[in-house]
């Protein structure tokens, strides 16, 4: 069997058990914008806020810390001008007590910008650091999830219309959103 999922339970009524495989998958919203040095036409000078989901998957080290694999994507589309990213970190969750619910996040990776109109698609790849908290609402066995995370890049490849360009756009992203938590 690849996993099963243990339920969250008490530990004599304090608080959660974080125990084995971790699950989380969410949605919410974002505000991402970019910096670009040189750059003409700025397809995110201003912060735009659109759709924000976020998918993890992994595992327990202690009942304080969870290592997980996530995954999360943005789109703000505001015709003519269509954006979207979609980032892969590895991330570390912390809570500072085995029976806090609150917690901080910390992880690394990277991500694709893609911003386009009908004559112009640019494209960044760049490496992601991110940030944040949440906490954890007991539901049943299982949580919701309240979180908050600030992403930023650095050392990317920007390319116009195919084209490796000396510019390079850096999008960070501010996320809100609510997930469906599993140990």
């Amino acid at each position: 069997m690849l996993a099963t999922p243990s339920l969250v339970t008490a530990q004599s009524g304090d608080g959660p058990l974080r125990d084995g495989f971790f699950f989380s998958v969410g949605s919410g919203a974002a505000s991402v914008s970019a910096s670009c040095d040189g750059c003409t036409n700025d397809f995110f000078e201003n912060r735009i806020t659109g759709f924000s989901g976020n998918l993890q998957l992994g595992g327990s080290v202690s009942d304080r810390l969870v290592i997980a694999g996530e995954f999360s994507g943005w789109l703000g589309n505001e015709p003519p001008i269509y954006r979207r990213t979609a980032a892969l970190s590895l991330v570390l969750i912390g809570y500072p007590s085995a029976t806090s619910r609150f917690f901080f996040k910390s992880g690394v990776g990277a991500i694709r910008a893609i911003a386009e109109d009908d004559a112009v698609i640019v494209q960044t790849d760049a490496f992601l650091f991110q940030s944040g908290i949440g906490y954890d609402f007991p539901v049943r066995e299982n949580s919701l999830t309240a979180y908050a995370n600030y992403h930023w890049t650095f050392g990317g490849t920007t390319w116009v219309n195919s084209f490796n360009s000396p510019i390079v756009v850096l999008p960070n992203a501010i996320q809100f959103g609510l997930a469906f938590t599993v140990y």
